[in-house]
């Protein structure tokens, strides 16, 4: 989930609300999703978004988003950026 998230931010300008992110992010995945993953959890958010929102967390804290974007924008940082050109070679 790490590289599609940081692709969708980028895409959206490197910075969006997580409802375009999410949005985005399924699209990129969606050939990729089985169905366990499009399946409700116990909190009733479908498997893959939940995930998506952990790895968030992890993104911060590796420094690939930033950690002072306003509450529910989502937004890459400058070594994000870099990691996704790297690795998207």
């Amino acid at each position: 989930y790490q590289l599609p998230i940081l692709a969708a931010i980028d895409e959206l300008g490197g910075r969006a609300p997580l409802s375009e992110v999410i949005e985005r992010v399924g699209k990129l995945l969606d050939n990729r999703l089985g169905e366990a993953d499009r399946e409700a959890i116990s909190s009733g958010d479908v498997r893959w978004r939940n995930r998506a929102q952990f790895v968030r967390l992890a993104l911060i804290k590796a420094g690939d988003m930033k950690s002072d974007s306003p509450r529910g924008l989502w937004e890459i940082s400058e070594q994000g950026r870099a990691r996704l050109r790297e690795e998207s070679r």
